[in-house]
């Protein structure tokens, strides 16, 4: 029996051992170990999104935040996380983040009112709560940035006052009459439309709330409306887009659309559509792509234990006064849609302006 170990394997020990060496002088150098040598974890950041059905959410306002709060607090961790339109569920990623050490919790909330629940837990951690696009009520809330609703409903009925004539015959479509924002819309085309309905310079035929925001449910309060009414209505002022869509459809079904304008808000692809063709006369403007940059800023200067410098308004969520972010609005129309082309909006949101007038005449910005 041969007792002697073979030379490649004495080599292979030699140059395993080598190895070793290599490995704890490295190691030495780096820091003596694994984990002393890793970069420590920068502050956390929960950044909860309340559904996946509108694309902006995760495809604009997730990704630019992210970006934004790089920049300015460099190493920062942000956790995005989704809810789906269930409320729990984001009660329960909160408490989730809230247990991983999350400095900050951003929620465009899913239930504006289920999510004062949410905030009461963050404020006795000492987390300070931002709210993002949607107001969260009846709670100690430290920071909201949105857009003025209030100057969106003046913008939809200022435009339709402007656009039709003495003893006009108009309805009003609003949107959700859980959504908070929906009835700050509301606010303001009530502040236009209300004087001009008392003396009887336009006439008020209807006026709806629209479950969900939802499009068919629109067309329906607006064919049922039209029936009622004997056809009699020469403007509809529509809380957004989607239900103008569906209004606009009810008028088509009697001859009606183009004659008859809609209003609408979000500058979205079906709404921005029918701005070209007449047949809604203006879709307010929100740029969202400055929405998440804003927060990130109330962030960084939570995380930086400063105060945030945007600051530019105060608004009272039932509980206290939350310092604010308000965001401007544009109303759009024939008359200056070129602007989404030039500002970039129409290319960031829907890839090209020859996508927007897919299957419309020549006319306007898709001459």
């Amino acid at each position: 029996m041969n007792t002697h170990t073979p030379r490649w394997r004495r080599l292979f020990v030699v140059f395993g051992l080598m190895s070793l060496v290599a490995l704890v002088i490295a190691g030495t150098v780096s820091g003596g170990t694994a984990s002393s040598g890793t970069a420590k974890a920068g502050p956390l950041v929960a950044f909860l999104l309340p559904e996946n059905v509108t694309p902006r959410w995760e495809g604009s306002d997730a990704p630019v935040f992210k970006t934004a709060l790089a920049k300015l607090v460099p190493g920062a961790q942000v956790d995005v996380l989704n809810a789906l339109n269930d409320s729990s569920k984001q009660q329960a990623q909160a408490e989730a983040e809230l247990t991983k050490g999350a400095k900050v919790l951003v929620i465009a909330a899913v239930d504006q009112k289920a999510a004062a629940v949410i905030v009461k837990e963050a404020n006795t951690k000492g987390v300070p709560v931002i709210a993002y696009d949607r107001l969260i009520r009846n709670s100690p809330l430290k920071y909201y940035v949105s857009f003025d609703s209030v100057a969106v409903g003046k913008a939809e009925a200022g435009w339709m006052a402007k656009h039709t004539t003495q003893g006009a015959r108009l309805v009003i479509i609003n949107g959700s009459p859980t959504d908070d924002n929906a009835h700050l819309v509301n606010k303001g085309i009530h502040s236009v439309l209300d004087p001009l309905f008392k003396s009887k310079a336009r006439i008020k035929v209807a006026e709806q709330w629209t479950p969900g925001w939802d499009p068919t449910k629109a067309q329906n309060e607006m064919e049922q409306i039209l029936t009622k009414a004997s056809n009699g209505v020469d403007g509809v002022v529509s809380a957004n887009d989607g239900m103008s869509g569906g209004i606009i459809a009810a008028l088509k079904a009697q001859s009606m659309s183009g004659t008859v304008k809609t209003t609408g808000q979000d500058a979205s692809l079906e709404g921005v559509q029918n701005v070209v063709l007449g047949t809604q006369g203006v879709t307010v403007f929100k740029d969202f792509r400055l929405q998440a940059p804003a927060t990130a800023k109330i962030a960084a200067a939570i995380l930086n234990g400063t105060k945030p410098t945007n600051i530019n308004a105060t608004v009272s969520n039932g509980q206290v006064k939350v310092p604010s972010v308000m965001l401007k609005v544009v109303p759009v129309d024939q008359s200056n849609v070129k602007m989404l082309v030039t500002n970039g909006w129409i290319k960031s949101q829907y890839g090209s302006l020859a996508k927007v007038c897919k299957g419309l005449p020549k006319v306007g910005i898709c001459k």
